[in-house]
């Protein structure tokens, strides 16, 4: 059981580490591509000037993703979360099988709360990845690149964020469907 969880937060780490090399790069190359777009709107008459606005995006969604940590905050502060992203490795938890059992001898929802708890660094990062690629599908419909809509990308963010609050809306799901006392 211990291999699994220690897997989980490995997996986790690793998540985290790939979240800010695709921020960084992507929001350097959305930055480039908003900024070369409204450049080639005074010299070419084709190209992204027949897009609207998708320039003005692509800087807004690059910005957003060279600072997105502060993003995921307002986020989580907007959906009525309190806890706080960080882009980077986190601290591996310790984590034995004592723990667990002590955890099932005080019920389903301390159980829960202790797994949750340990699984916390993989459902962050996750989370955050949701979000990120929800951002990217939502820039490739603008620019019309994939066909998803603007409806579903919206429902892939917010679980993305649901995604990386799971250790907070698990028990309180637990306890106001009154499966737990």
């Amino acid at each position: 059981m211990e291999g699994l969880f220690d897997f989980a937060q490995d997996l986790g780490a690793a998540l985290s580490w790939l979240l800010p090399f695709l921020c960084y790069v992507g929001g350097g190359c959305f930055l480039l591509s908003g900024v070369m777009g409204i450049f080639q709107r005074s010299s070419i008459s084709n190209g992204l000037l027949s897009k609207g606005v998708v320039p003005e995006m692509m800087i807004l969604v690059g910005a957003t993703f060279l600072s997105f940590p502060e993003f995921l905050n307002m986020g989580n502060r907007t959906l009525g979360f309190e806890g706080n992203a960080g882009i980077g490795t986190p601290t591996k938890m310790s984590f034995s099988s004592d723990t667990l059992m002590t955890a099932a001898q005080g019920g389903p929802l301390a159980a829960l709360t202790a797994i949750l708890n340990v699984f916390h660094v993989y459902f962050a990062a996750y989370g955050a990845l949701i979000v990120y690629f929800a951002i990217v599908r939502q820039m490739g419909r603008a620019k019309g690149a994939n066909n998803s809509s603007t409806g579903l990308n919206m429902v892939m963010g917010i679980a993305g964020f649901l995604v990386m609050n799971a250790d907070v809306l698990g028990p309180a799901l637990l306890k106001e469907l009154k499966l737990v006392q």
